[in-house]
């Protein structure tokens, strides 16, 4: 059973289109008070409203946080912050030899170091109060090899390492670290925007479930996959006989799937 968010301050990146606005819905049926951050103002305002009507007590700050300075004055101006959900990604899913110097970068910087340095920005705040929660909306990519989005991969593998790892730095704070790990997201967000349709072995999740696990760690669990498959067995199969990954993605049909999905990234791009 997940618990009331009532009175709590709730800050989501990335909550003007895609899985945002998923995440924002549940946590608002949650009873949170809300800070909404994006780079579409207009967008970021939509959003707001319909929570604002609904009743919900909603803010929005229009930052840019894949610059250091603006995450800076993001943290500053949400104030007192209960819960952080670092939901803000990038994937750009291309051969690592048909990706540009800016693709690279970028999927860095907002997948990766935007979490860790927002994290390090509402870390005192939560530990003076010994209270807070941080949530991580990583990927099943980050849980198993994902070719033809390798950098996108690197950037989920690092932010489950780093959410690992900073739970147990944290241990008798009060703070609680959590991740969200999805397979393909159905409906909205950055898998439904290609328009294909995910490998009939693993299906497609949806955004729900996703908003679902996020209340999930904010009670405290430490990691949820969202997933239609049992993929945990294979998972410690892939630990126990890493030389077995090509073969099971291929035989899931993982594997054509993604090269496709590559290859229409790449010749829209001419």
């Amino acid at each position: 059973m997940t618990k009331s968010l009532s009175g709590k301050t709730v800050l989501v990146t990335g909550a003007s289109r895609g899985l945002g606005v998923h995440l924002v819905r549940a946590l608002a049926e949650a009873g949170a008070d809300l800070i909404l951050c994006a780079r579409d103002a207009e967008r970021l305002s939509t959003v707001a409203q319909e929570f604002i009507e609904a009743g919900s007590k909603v803010s929005i700050i229009v930052a840019d946080i894949t610059r250091s300075e603006e995450r800076r004055r993001l943290v500053e101006e949400a104030g007192s912050i209960d819960v952080l959900v670092n939901n803000a990604g990038l994937e750009i899913a291309m051969r690592l030899l048909d990706q540009t110097d800016e693709d690279v970068s970028r999927q860095l910087e907002l997948n990766l170091a935007t979490p860790i340095d927002l994290t390090r920005r509402v870390l005192p705040g939560m530990i003076e109060r010994k209270s807070g929660v941080i949530v991580n909306i990583s990927s099943m990519s980050g849980k198993s090899p994902t070719p033809f989005n390798s950098v996108y991969a690197a950037t989920k593998f690092g932010l489950n390492g780093f959410t690992s790892s900073i739970a147990i730095e944290l241990e008798g704070t009060g703070v609680h670290v959590g991740v969200v790990c999805p397979s393909f997201i159905a409906e909205s967000g950055m898998w439904a925007d290609t328009g294909l349709k995910a490998p009939a072995m693993l299906k497609e999740v949806s955004p729900t479930k996703v908003a679902k696990a996020v209340l999930k760690v904010i009670a405290g669990a430490r990691e949820v996959l969202v997933t239609p498959s049992p993929v945990r067995p294979l998972l410690a199969i892939k630990e126990i006989l890493p030389g077995l990954d090509g073969g099971v993605l291929r035989a899931m049909g993982v594997l054509k799937v993604l090269e496709e999905r590559a290859d229409t990234i790449a010749r829209s791009r001419g």
